[in-house]
């Protein structure tokens, strides 16, 4: 009897490296999107988006790590400011987004 597995962890790039694999096979994006819902789950990627990627594919890309792109970094999101959120929500649990937000200096996103 054939044992399968569904893994609940994974990251785009890896799912993206199966797309790439499956395509240079010649397997169609539906069927790459129905093989990626077997092994991952249904929250994996849309159909919609295993095709886009099939096709960016086909046009030449070779890696699957997103491209750099411009505009201005993450800089809210980090340790520090985790750890005063935390201690804000523990402190006040009814607490809002927006007095978090202007407390930290940061914005809603």
């Amino acid at each position: 009897m054939e044992r399968r597995y569904v893994l609940n962890s994974w990251s785009k790039e890896e799912v993206r490296a199966v797309i790439r694999y499956e395509w240079a096979l010649g397997v169609s994006g539906t069927e790459i999107h129905n093989r990626l819902v077997e092994v991952y789950g249904r929250g994996v990627m849309s159909k919609q988006m295993v095709r886009r990627w099939c096709r960016t594919f086909s046009d030449g890309r070779q890696q699957v790590e997103d491209i750099p792109r411009a505009g201005q970094t993450r800089t809210a999101t980090t340790d520090a400011n985790i750890g005063k959120v935390d201690d804000m929500i523990r402190a006040n649990r009814r607490i809002t987004i927006d007095e978090v937000a202007e407390e930290l200096g940061i914005s809603h996103e």
